[in-house]
């Protein structure tokens, strides 16, 4: 199969490899929102909403002081997509450090089984600018043909 990154593609083998590939886009002096997007896909029979939950309990073994600030659906690219996801609010620390995080998990397409997770992350809590950031890149979303 032909791997698509940013830079270009590669011929991989298609094997029923899960792509687990993440970007991070941060600024260079570490400051601002950091923006992530990562891969992973649905068990056998798993829905979305039971992914988000044993990705949260994972993350729970993984870090500190973890609060779920709020859980809701969200709409993701434009309203002709019809996509929709979960979106999480969440802070906890990580290595000592606090951090801020809002994520929107969502299938890119209605018969897909991959998942997509967009992550913006901050170690201050959103301002209107970080809440802007992010909703640009939730509405900007478009499926690749």
């Amino acid at each position: 199969m032909n791997y698509h990154i940013q830079e270009g593609q590669f011929d991989v083998p298609d094997d029923g490899r899960i792509d687990r590939s993440m970007n991070v886009l941060a600024m260079p002096d570490g400051s601002g929102t950091t923006l992530v997007v990562s891969r992973d896909a649905l068990r056998t029979q798993e829905t979305l909403p039971q992914f988000v939950t044993r990705q949260m309990n994972d993350l729970t073994r993984q870090v500190s002081q973890l609060k779920e600030l709020s859980r809701g659906e969200v709409a993701i690219g434009s309203p002709m997509l019809d996509l929709r996801g979960i979106e999480l609010a969440t802070q906890f620390r990580q290595n000592g450090q606090a951090l801020h995080q809002r994520q929107a998990v969502f299938l890119p397409s209605a018969s897909s089984r991959n998942v997509l997770i967009l992550t913006a992350s901050s170690p201050l809590p959103f301002d209107a600018e970080g809440i802007a950031i992010w909703q640009r890149a939730l509405a900007s979303f478009q499926p690749r043909g």
